[in-house]
């Protein structure tokens, strides 16, 4: 089976429950806002406990595990909203830069990861 083929076998032209669609989208949300906000807090936390111990090589060490999960809590943000902008562009471009075929392969992704003005009925 040649890309071609491939590309038309995964086209999204089955009713899908529109439940299933939304509980994806809440869990991308969770995935780009929650964590983020978790391993914050969590280095936070770390960083306080080693305040509290009073004791500079602890504090070192937990200053350098915050700005980890600093870079961390943006990179899964960043990754997430740019795989959703490069979902939603390609959704459109496909279609010629109009409205977003139901059919259409990446606008079906489009719909699971993006926002509800993308799943066409």
């Amino acid at each position: 089976m040649d890309m071609l083929n491939l590309l038309a076998a995964a086209k999204c032209s089955i009713d899908i429950d529109p439940i299933v669609p939304g509980t994806i989208r809440a869990f991308v949300t969770i995935l780009k806002v929650v964590v983020p906000i978790i391993l914050v807090v969590l280095g936070m936390l770390d960083m306080a406990k080693a305040v509290m111990a009073n004791e500079e090589k602890e504090m070192k060490e937990a200053q350098k595990r915050l700005i980890k999960r600093l870079i961390y809590a943006v990179v899964i943000f960043f990754v997430v909203a740019l795989v959703q902008f490069l979902f939603g562009q390609l959704a459109k471009a496909d279609n010629g830069g109009g409205n977003v075929d139901k059919n259409d392969t990446a606008a079906c992704i489009s719909c699971f990861i993006s926002s509800k003005d993308s799943c066409a009925k």
